[in-house]
């Protein structure tokens, strides 16, 4: 499962855990604060890449994993990038997961908001330029389809996971109604950002750059 970073790959993890019964794995380091405190809050795959976990997650390219690992196949899963990088923006100022610094601190310090975006943008469309132009099947899920019509986005994607066309009737149609019918996943508590909500931290200037690159 591949992701630019605060994508929703934690939402999504939690979702497949539930649906599926298996832990989902990680190529990352998990001596590191951040993963170790994924693994400590309850996904406790991270830094499994072996037959142990059916789905690994990865930033690859944007960033190396510590264990090496082959894929047959990828999710590959999508946000808007004014939300992803601005809960991006969120992480490193604070170093956390699910902390927030504060709306005025975006006009606060302009020069660090607006090097951050334009720095990240081309890091954004790089990362999904090498995983739309890979050699393997590549299923597209969007974050805002699972915030939004969960049932929907996890009908689609166990299809592609299962390799079939048809899951009508399964025991997995009924795991995946089970599984979304319920209150989303909460790994850690997600910050109010959402879907759609940080558009105001954007100016045109802004906007225009990311434009130039869509």
């Amino acid at each position: 499962m591949a992701s630019y970073p605060r994508s929703g790959n934690t939402l999504l993890r939690g979702y497949l855990e539930r649906i599926m019964g298996l832990v989902t794995g990680s190529d990352c380091d998990i001596t590191k604060k951040l993963n170790l405190e994924l693994m400590e809050m309850g996904l406790a795959g991270e830094g499994l890449v072996d037959k142990r976990v059916w789905v690994v997650k990865t930033h690859y390219p944007e960033r190396y994993g510590k264990t090496k690992f082959g894929a047959e196949r990828v999710i590959l899963l999508v946000r808007n990038p004014l939300d992803c990088i601005t809960s991006l923006f969120h992480m490193v100022c604070t170093g956390s997961h699910d902390l927030s610094i504060a709306d005025s601190d975006f006009s606060k310090f302009p020069a660090h908001w607006t090097e951050f975006i334009e720095q990240e943008i081309a890091v954004w469309k790089d990362f999904y330029d090498f995983w739309l132009n890979a050699k393997i099947p590549v299923h597209v899920i969007r974050y805002e389809d699972i915030v939004l019509n969960p049932n929907y986005a996890m009908t689609h994607l166990m299809k592609f996971i299962l390799n079939e066309d048809d899951i009508s009737g399964t025991r997995i149609e009924k795991f995946i109604k089970l599984g979304t019918q319920e209150k989303a996943p909460e790994v850690y508590k997600p910050r109010k950002g959402q879907v759609g909500r940080n558009n105001e931290k954007f100016n045109m200037a802004h906007l225009e750059f990311i434009k130039s690159y869509a």
